[in-house]
């Protein structure tokens, strides 16, 4: 008998001791998450004693210390870049409309009748790339709403790239540099947007003209059961290109910020290909960067 009670006093000690370890280890626990809380230290949680499911516990609780972390350094990189594109943007805005003011009050100056010709063709300008700047940041909301769909109907696309490029003769002619364009003959119908197709073909025709130097090539074949939208053009030897984010939000790879570029084109090509069930890509080889748009033709 007294052994049966040696061995359950035995027990109940091992016992009150095991509840006390496990109250130490609760309230270290405590003061550790505190102390991370009020510190932003990147520390994890550690414990004092082995055990096997307290050992579980806290390795997931160190796992969600770690994927918290990572998720506010990128929610911080994210603020900051939505900062710095709205300041881009409000820029990009700002510049046309303090050079439209600035040429509105010397054509309501002059009585040179050639010059008051070549402000007003200035002021037509501004108001042209203003107009493009806004349609470009209306888009952007639009695909920025994961509700948002665009209508599809039945599209030969042939006759929409053709009259998309035609829209540029003036602006290639300007800077004089004649494209090599091949598309196929052979009528290509698609199930998409006519609208959202001139968008995309207007944005990669004005990359090419922001970016390309010599040689622009675009180009349209059928491909097994694909159309296959080609674009092509050479870069200027100084050009850096980040490969990784040539179609993220806001990426300008001129850091010096020249034109009116609000690195939204590509990001907006991408969205509207892929609303269309549409693949992109893009490549870069030597100075050589291409775009290479695939829809599924239309049966």
């Amino acid at each position: 008998m007294m052994i049966v009670v040696s061995i359950a006093g035995s027990i109940c000690l091992l016992l009150f001791v095991r509840l006390l370890q496990y109250r130490q280890q609760i309230k270290s626990i405590n003061k550790q998450i505190q102390f991370i809380q009020q510190h932003e230290s990147n520390l994890l949680l550690t414990n004092q004693f082995s055990d096997k499911q307290l050992n579980e516990l806290l390795n997931l609780l160190n796992q969600l210390l770690i994927e918290h972390r990572s998720n506010k350094i990128t929610a911080q990189k994210q603020g900051q870049q939505l900062k710095d594109s709205i300041t881009n943007l409000a820029h990009d805005i700002r510049t046309p409309l303090t050079s439209l003011d600035g040429y509105f009050q010397l054509l309501v100056k002059s009585e040179d009748e050639e010059k008051r010709r070549q402000y007003i063709e200035i002021i037509d300008n501004r108001v042209k790339t203003l107009t493009e700047l806004l349609e470009t940041i209306f888009t952007y909301t639009k695909l920025e709403n994961d509700a948002y769909e665009i209508e599809m109907e039945k599209i030969q696309v042939n006759q929409v790239l053709l009259e998309t490029i035609f829209t540029f003769y003036q602006q290639f002619s300007k800077i004089q540099l004649e494209p090599t364009i091949s598309i196929t003959e052979t009528p290509l119908f698609i199930l998409g947007n006519s609208a959202a197709l001139n968008r995309i073909f207007s944005n990669l025709i004005k990359n090419s003209l922001d970016h390309g130097q010599r040689n622009v090539i675009i180009s349209l074949i059928a491909e097994e059961d694909q159309a296959v939208f080609l674009f092509e053009n050479d870069l200027s030897p100084n050009s850096e290109l980040d490969m990784s984010k040539i179609f993220s939000k806001f990426y300008i790879s001129d850091k010096a910020r020249g034109g009116n570029s609000t690195g939204l084109g590509l990001f907006i090509v991408k969205e509207l290909v892929e609303k269309m069930n549409g693949q992109i890509e893009a490549g870069l080889v030597g100075q050589v960067f291409t775009i290479c748009l695939k829809i599924p033709l239309f049966k």
